[in-house]
């Protein structure tokens, strides 16, 4: 029965080796400089019309202008350098890369929902989410939410939720943009957008993108085309009507693991030379909100896209292949009523979200193993529909303290067709959530939440064995309990501190015995405390200092109080920018992550991976003749530190980039 599951079960390794640590918590007001007179973000993610100081969680607004005095890249730069977000690649191939939040290690992004302006970009497979899709020039500010966002949104957001958003925004006049950036191992990329506003007020934007390397390790290398266009518009009456669209194309090689030895001896080696995967996804996203009355507001958003998938195994004994295809339609409407109940003011959140998505799913292939030979073709759909009620009510018992209830409640319907045999399954879960807010000033927020969490499982974990739906596996679930404070000091410095449990049940994990995925039969408890430290100083420089504790253990059944694989215990990232002079601007990032348990190694019986440290420099170039002109040069890896990302069994190892350089140059006028 093994032979028929090689896509599968490397499916499984793949998604394994990508499993992210705990994310870091960093400050929760719009990271501009708090001696200007912005006027407060609305977090789009909070679906209630919320600013990060009204929302009892952690949440950190990145701007567009943090970006562009970041010097990153990419998103997944920004995630992990000015958020601290842990991020694991495939050997540093970003088509593949996930993120982890709340102390996750195997399969941590199905724990995160990503969205795209609203959109989610998490697939119902366990694929990570591809954000190489989304050109960070585009990029108008992205939210990070920690903490279960269930009620809310339901799977996918038990650890939290990144919300990434392109640029919409008004501009006085247009503005074209052009970058480019040259890097170590033939890493190249390109960059035009054009943005601005017609005569009748509609925002545009439009936006192409090239990005490839050769890839640090042998058949590492990724390419991947990206167009994005979008419209809005906005009315004075308060409606708003937005429409945006995008295609991506990538291809990329697939590395694989190597052992101990072979990493100590060549980390650019590759076992699998010959293993490759392509990607086309494109979507459109249709949204739109209106006041009803004197204090309410509509909104809603309809989306659709398809991701067409296809991988190749090939060695010299066997040749397995793995093609999908994914079509997702989501439509979520939400009504808002800001009113005074009994003279208290009272924020009420009603919303639905229906989502349907359709996968036909093709893996076959032949060999040999140990020495008998194979073949097999397994040709199946999956079919979801989901439909979702919730409500959040916010009520203020005070003008500086307010208690907010949540429940949602949401039905998965499943439809699974493998060679003419149709089995259905249907599954009803619930999330509550509950908080207390006190503000006694702008300045300081405290906040105490309780939440209840589920999470659905992935296509390919409902497939296992030869290809049979396992219709037996459960939806993990859970609680949360976290307390928290954010305090501004003196204009300059930013403090946040957040102690957190999760409790969960029934998590899903790969038995590579049955091969099959199963529930845990041991729950697993997450202990942890975030921290933040935020200096910042216009035109002088800044700081940022991130710690997160994360004590993550199963607590009962045979691993009773063994740690749970791939969650180090300690993460450490410092970041920071001073102005040398009016045009050079230093900066670095320093992080560390300590040891961890072995990726499926429940009985931490096998080689810790080893922790590390990295150090990142750069210099930051803006001429006053040049107006909107940067130029970056920069090192990553400074002391070329070896290390993993991630370690499976103690015996496969997937080695991370060693020292490199970039260059990036951007005039935007």
């Amino acid at each position: 029965m093994h032979h028929l599951t090689l896509p599968l079960r490397t499916s499984a390794a793949l998604a394994a080796c990508l499993f992210a640590s705990p994310a870091l918590h960093a400050q929760t007001e719009a990271t501009t400089p708090l001696t200007t007179n912005l006027p407060p973000i609305i977090v789009q993610a909070s679906r209630t019309g919320r600013t990060a100081a009204e929302m009892p969680a952690n949440v950190q607004v990145i701007t567009a202008e943090d970006i562009a005095r970041s010097g990153q890249l990419t998103v997944l730069e920004v995630l992990q350098k000015q958020a601290g977000v842990p991020i694991k690649n495939f050997s540093d191939n970003p088509t593949t890369a996930t993120v982890a939040l709340r102390g996750f290690g195997e399969n941590a992004h199905g724990r995160v929902l990503i969205l795209v302006n609203g959109a989610r970009l998490n697939n119902p497979d366990m694929s990570a989410p591809n954000l190489v899709r989304i050109p960070l020039q585009a990029v108008k500010r992205i939210e990070v939410i920690r903490g279960p966002q269930t009620v809310l949104y339901g799977d996918f957001a038990e650890a939290g939720v990144i919300n990434i958003i392109t640029d919409t925004s008004v501009e006085v006049k247009p503005v074209t943009t052009v970058s480019a950036s040259a890097g170590s191992d033939d890493s190249y990329s390109t960059h035009l957008s054009k943005s601005g506003v017609f005569e009748d007020g509609v925002v545009y934007f439009a936006g192409t993108d090239w990005n490839k390397t050769g890839g640090y390790r042998d058949n590492g290398d990724y390419e991947s085309w990206n167009l994005d266009a979008s419209v809005a518009k906005s009315w004075k009456g308060g409606q708003n009507l937005s429409l945006s669209t995008f295609y991506n194309e990538s291809e990329y090689g697939l590395p694989g693991p190597l052992t101990w030895q072979q990493f100590k001896n060549d980390p650019r080696k590759t076992l699998t030379p010959n293993d490759r995967a392509w990607s086309d996804t494109w979507g459109v996203n249709l949204g739109g909100g209106a006041p009803v009355g004197d204090n309410g507001k509509l909104d809603a958003n309809l989306t659709a896209s398809r991701r067409e998938n296809e991988s190749r195994w090939l060695s010299p004994t066997s040749a397995s292949h793995y093609d999908s295809e994914i079509d997702t339609y989501s439509f979520t409407p939400r009504y808002t009523l800001d009113n005074d109940l009994s003279r208290h003011q009272n924020i009420l959140t009603l919303g639905s979200d229906l989502r349907y998505d359709t996968s036909t799913i093709d893996s076959h292939g032949q060999g040999t193993y140990f020495g008998y030979p194979y073949a097999y073709a397994n040709l199946w759909d999956f079919d979801r529909t989901s439909l979702a009620g919730y409500a959040k009510d916010e009520f203020f018992l005070t003008e500086t303290l307010s208690l907010s209830l949540g429940a949602r409640a949401e039905r998965f319907e499943n439809r699974i067709v493998k060679h003419d045999d149709t089995t259905t399954e249907s599954d009803v879960e619930k999330a509550y959530d509950a908080a207390l807010l006190y503000r006694p000033s702008d300045n300081v927020k405290v906040f105490t939440r309780a939440a209840r969490y589920y999470h659905a499982p992935f296509i390919d974990e409902i497939f296992a064995g030869a290809g049979t739906p396992n219709t037996d596996l459960a939806p993990e679930t859970g609680t949360s309990l976290e307390a928290g404070t954010e305090v501004a000091v003196a204009q300059e410095w930013t403090v946040g501190l957040t102690a957190y449990e999760m409790d969960s049940s029934d998590e899903i994990y790969y038995n590579p015995t049955l091969y099959k995925n199963l529930n845990s039969p041991d729950d697993t408890r997450r202990r942890g405390v975030e921290s933040s430290l935020r200096w910042t100083r216009d035109r002088v420089g800044g700081f940022g200092l991130f710690y997160d504790y994360t004590d993550a253990a199963f607590t009962e059944g045979v691993y009773d109080d063994k740690t749970v694989p791939l969650v180090p215990e300690h993460m450490l990232t410092v970041n920071g920018e001073v102005y040398m002079t009016a045009e050079f601007i230093a900066l670095g990032n320093v992080r560390y992550v300590s040891s961890q348990v072995s990726g499926s190694d429940f009985a931490n019986t096998a080689d810790k991976l080893d922790d590390y440290g990295t150090l990142d420099l750069a210099l930051r170039y803006e001429p006053e003749f040049l107006r909107g002109f940067k130029l970056l040069v920069g090192v990553d890896n400074v002391l070329d530190r070896e290390y993993a990302y991630c370690s499976f069994y103690g015996t496969s190892y997937y080695p991370a980039t060693e020292r490199t350089w970039k260059m990036s140059a951007s005039y935007s006028f």
